[in-house]
């Protein structure tokens, strides 16, 4: 049976198993944690903490606030913001001291109350567009049938964003956000950006005023400005009739057959939270939209996307295993060719990269590289034994992920040093999409030996 991304994952240790078992509970994993909850790993904290770094100085480069907002909030807020009437079957309420209380479907209210603050405390001297990100973990209800690993999930984190626009700047921002979300999954993720295409999700005109807010004519103007826009970027698009959010019509990002990002128009919060009224008060023109945007959309679900269509592999940045150094012992040479591996890993730790040693015999040597290309797949492996210790030369194997294949260098070497700075070409080759990105490196030396 072919693994799926929960196997990949597992493997990597970037999630626990839901089905694996607790020996002395007798139980399993997933029961415990419950449905649809998704549990990461000691890899995966890794790989998450990297990736949310990323993201975040990503977003701050860019002109972002960032904020951080609860996880529960008094249902009247979704009452105001319209989930409370159109999205309710999909919330967790709860209640605490004869109070309904929600915990949190989407972070759009809390970002548009932040911004309602600092416009009451500063006034004039908010400039828009204003634009806000979060990695903000929500939770929705879905049916237990349709729940899979990390692909449909009850919680899960958005890389969420909101950019609130006067309508004269609302189509350079979304095509901004554009530009963005293709930089992000080119430079960071490899993925195939010329396979992009558009899905632009429309209301159902007859569901206006049950399924969706406001009236028509503001739908069908919302709905045209969305489709300038698509026609703006210039990649293939379908409509989707019936597809909108409850508040605005949007367009999906797809890649290949896979969706990933969304951008959303949206023209009825800032009525509903009476931004207009509150803008004017300041003394400022009463003229903004929202704009919901999010790159990877659930992190949960682009992972667990991700993992299956590549097999597991992931960019050098967010794999736990960054870098395997083999020492290869046949009897000969041994103590040689093993403080000669332990130097080159003590090295490479130094420059924080997740570099671990492993020492394996001759006749083992296929077997156990089967075994991490399977399992914990580093993205380098360097082999160390007699025959390189006499010739001078340490092959270095790695996986480019923009050609999706390993490839071959050798190096020369007179020390440790030699070496270590030969593997660095390597790494640097690997890490520089990232840092073309952002524009910094992205370390973050956890010990994850026990997973060799």
């Amino acid at each position: 049976m072919p693994k799926d991304h929960v196997d990949y994952g597992s493997d990597l240790d970037l999630i626990v198993d839901p089905r694996g078992r607790i020996s002395v509970l007798d139980t399993e994993f997933g029961t415990l944690v419950g449905a649809g909850i998704p549990f990461f790993s000691l890899g995966g904290g890794v790989a998450r903490t990297v990736l949310h770094r990323i993201l975040t100085d990503f977003h701050v480069q860019r002109g972002y606030k960032v904020a951080m907002t609860p996880a529960v909030a008094s249902t009247r807020l979704f009452s105001v913001s319209g989930h409370l009437d159109f999205y309710r079957e999909n919330m967790y309420i709860f209640n605490i001291d004869e109070h309904e209380f929600a915990i949190k479907p989407m972070n759009c209210p809390f970002h548009v109350l932040i911004l309602m603050n600092a416009l009451q405390r500063y006034r004039n001297k908010v400039e828009f567009p204003f634009r806000i990100f979060e990695l903000g973990h929500v939770h929705r209800y879905e049916l237990s049938g349709a729940l899979y690993g990390l692909l449909r999930v009850r919680g899960f984190t958005q890389d969420d964003a909101h950019v609130f626009s006067p309508s004269s700047s609302m189509e350079a921002e979304i095509l901004k956000v554009y530009r963005e979300m293709v930089e992000i999954y080119e430079y960071l993720f490899h993925l195939p950006v010329e396979e992009i295409s558009l899905r632009l999700s429309l209301s159902d005109p007859s569901e206006i005023g049950r399924e969706y807010i406001g009236s028509r004519e503001e739908w069908e103007e919302a709905e045209e400005f969305l489709r300038r826009v698509a026609d703006r970027i210039g990649v293939e698009y379908t409509e989707e009739k019936g597809e909108a959010a409850f508040y605005g019509p949007k367009l999906d990002v797809v890649v290949g057959e896979w969706q990933l990002g969304t951008v959303q128009f949206d023209f009825n919060l800032p009525h509903r939270f009476r931004l207009l009224e509150l803008l004017e008060r300041v003394g400022l023109e009463p003229d903004l939209y929202m704009i919901h945007r999010a790159y990877l959309g659930s992190i949960e679900r682009f992972l667990g996307a991700y993992l299956e269509k590549f097999q597991g592999r992931l960019p050098f940045v967010l794999n736990p295993v960054q870098v395997l150094v083999l020492s290869v012992l046949s009897g000969n040479n041994d103590e040689e060719i093993l403080e000669l591996a332990e130097g080159v890993t003590r090295e490479l730790k130094s420059r924080e990269f997740r570099a671990f040693h492993v020492s394996v015999d001759r006749v083992g040597l296929s077997s156990y590289i089967r075994k991490v290309e399977s399992g914990v797949k580093p993205s380098v492996l360097v082999f160390i034994g007699e025959k390189e210790v006499k010739s001078h030369e340490v092959p270095v194997k790695y996986y480019d992920p923009a050609e999706r294949k390993r490839k071959d260098r050798k190096v020369v070497y007179e020390s440790v040093e030699d070496i270590v700075n030969g593997i660095h070409e390597v790494t640097e080759y690997l890490e520089t999409p990232v840092d073309r990105l952002v524009g910094r490196k992205y370390r973050l030396p956890v010990d994850l030996s026990h997973l060799l």
